[in-house]
């Protein structure tokens, strides 16, 4: 008799992972090293054929879309689920041409793009079902990547799985998020109330969606009494949205575009009370964008983040660090418009890590190279580091002892990474995390038996992410547009690594002084090295 296969099982280690893995990645705030990484296939295909119009009006350069789509090439072998063998074979012969703008290649990818998008999720089931499924790490990042670039959000993933999804087999738990893509976006009228709107009688006042105090506080599910004297009106929108969570977002985009326009008028701010509410909907949602999870967290750490202007200041005097100018152009990547997040957050990388004399050939992406080293690099003893802190006492094992005795977290990763080695699991404190300490387990564990391969394709894919922001960046600054069909999804995923990486520059600025280009060189050598007798060990890759 067979064996039932992992992915059908909902009880298996296998299901469980896959699980796991989507709750972390829609998880909001998680910490970089379990978020996603990159945008899915069908979305990384739909950039690629957008390129053609910007190649040709010249915001991309044909070498940038050239390497862009042969990075595709070489990911979309690893995607079982794509489609058949005879559409793959259609796609890898398009991926072989320019895809200029009025080309017969361009044209076909459009085809081929709306062939295979549709059933992409009940294809990644049945390769679950498999008696040997692909690597369960794999799975869940298509399927949430999938998921949120076909316009659901974090939270309204998060929502679905935790209602009554959890306990099913990996197979199952794919076919019912495939149906849940399948069903239509729904209408959703979104009142967002606001607590100073300046002239609003003359200015609001005529528009169709306008609501007055009086009409805006009936619409406040479970609002207090002090909420409603605040209110001076509101504005009702009919958003079409995969949930509710998402029309929110979608709103909140738009009351910012508003406070935007009345920064250049005299007529005064744009405030909103700070919720939307939903018709059909018994609670406020807050009128927030989901934090985007750049963190520099070395600043505090290392006791340096209000280490600002001790000396004397003097006008036109005011001496900067790199770091520091950086940081300061990179601090729309949490909050704020689409736009500015997106050119900082490049432009940062693009000061640190570029230099007058880099070849011409590499271009200023080569930032994106140099910045992905770093993260892959900074990678393993993050994750690491984050076990160490999950270890729970356990009689007869002195491991808790031993990470007591560590005087650092470098010692505390370098003695997990040497128990993992020599042991199947590791004692794991039990609460509402294991099951995604269990899968960094699986990681770290996969990482140690093949060191320098599993380094080189997180490098890989970290780079592939970074070259779409640079993309994304001259889509913003020379193509004048914030509407590229891979910009929400290019910051939801790039703004994470971006803060991991100038937490690492900025953490070997401010305790060994070492410049990011220098940095970034140790790292690309780490790399190459790391298996090597001479090279550096895994906790050690930078420092």
């Amino acid at each position: 008799m067979h064996a039932i296969p992992a992915g059908r099982d909902p009880r298996s280690s296998y299901s469980r992972h896959v699980t796991t893995r989507l709750l972390d990645f829609t998880r909001q705030g998680a910490p970089w090293p379990i978020r996603l990484w990159d945008v899915g296939s069908f979305l990384a295909l739909e950039e690629l054929y957008e390129a053609g119009v910007w190649v040709d009006r010249r915001v991309l350069s044909q070498p940038a879309v050239d390497w862009q789509r042969h990075a595709l090439e070489r990911l979309l072998g690893d995607d079982p689920a794509l489609g058949t063998s005879a559409y793959r074979r259609e796609l890898r012969e398009v991926l072989q041409t320019t895809l200029t703008l009025a080309s017969d290649g361009r044209r076909k990818l459009r085809h081929l793009i709306d062939i295979g998008r549709p059933g992409y999720l009940d294809r990644w089931s049945s390769c679950a079902a498999a008696q040997e499924p692909p690597r369960a790490e794999r799975v869940a990042r298509a399927v949430a990547a999938h998921l949120l670039d076909s316009g659901h959000s974090l939270a309204g993933v998060q929502r679905w799985l935790r209602s009554g999804h959890l306990n099913l087999s990996a197979t199952d738990l794919i076919a019912e998020a495939s149906a849940l893509l399948a069903r239509p976006p729904r209408q959703w009228r979104v009142v967002v109330p606001f607590r100073s709107l300046s002239r609003h009688e003359e200015l609001a006042g005529w528009l169709p969606n306008w609501l007055t105090a009086e009409q805006t506080r009936p619409l406040m599910a479970g609002a207090s009494a002090e909420r409603h004297r605040e209110v001076v009106g509101g504005l009702s929108y009919s958003v079409e949205a995969r949930d509710a969570e998402r029309a929110v977002e979608i709103v909140s985009d738009l009351v910012e575009r508003l406070q935007a326009r009345a920064r250049f008028t005299a007529a005064g701010a744009v405030v909103p009370l700070g919720e939307a509410y939903i018709g059909g909907e018994d609670r406020s949602f807050p009128l927030l964008l989901p934090p985007r999870g750049a963190q520099v967290l070395s600043l505090a750490a290392e006791r340096q983040l209000y280490v600002v202007g001790q000396d004397v200041q003097r006008f036109g005097e005011q001496a900067r660090s790199t770091v520091d100018e950086a940081l300061e152009i990179a601090s729309a990547l949490n909050q704020g418009p689409l736009a500015p997040a997106i050119a900082g957050g490049w432009a940062a990388l693009e000061s640190l890590l570029t230099e007058a004399r880099d070849p011409d050939e590499r271009e200023k992406v080569v930032a994106a190279s140099r910045a992905a080293a770093l993260v892959a690099c900074s990678w393993p003893r993050a994750e690491l580091t984050a076990l160490s802190y999950r270890v729970r006492e356990v009689p007869g094992d002195a491991l808790p002892d031993k990470l007591s005795a560590c005087a650092s977290n470098r010692e505390r990763s370098t003695l997990i990474a040497a128990e993992l080695e020599c042991r199947d699991g590791l004692p794991l404190v039990r609460s509402w995390r294991t099951g995604s300490d269990v899968a960094s387990v699986f990681r770290m564990k996969a990482l140690l038996a093949d060191r320098r391969r599993v380094l080189e394709r997180v490098r890989g894919y970290l780079e592939v992410s970074l070259r779409r922001l640079y993309r994304c960046r001259n889509i913003v600054l020379h193509g004048g547009s914030t509407g590229g069909v891979a910009l929400p999804a290019t910051l939801r995923v790039t703004a994470p690594l971006v803060g991991a990486a100038l937490d690492r520059i900025a953490h070997s600025h401010l305790v060994a002084e070492v410049p990011p280009l220098a940095l970034a060189s140790r790292a690309e050598t780490a790399l190459r090295m790391v298996d090597d007798d001479l090279g550096p060990g895994l906790c050690d890759l930078i420092d």
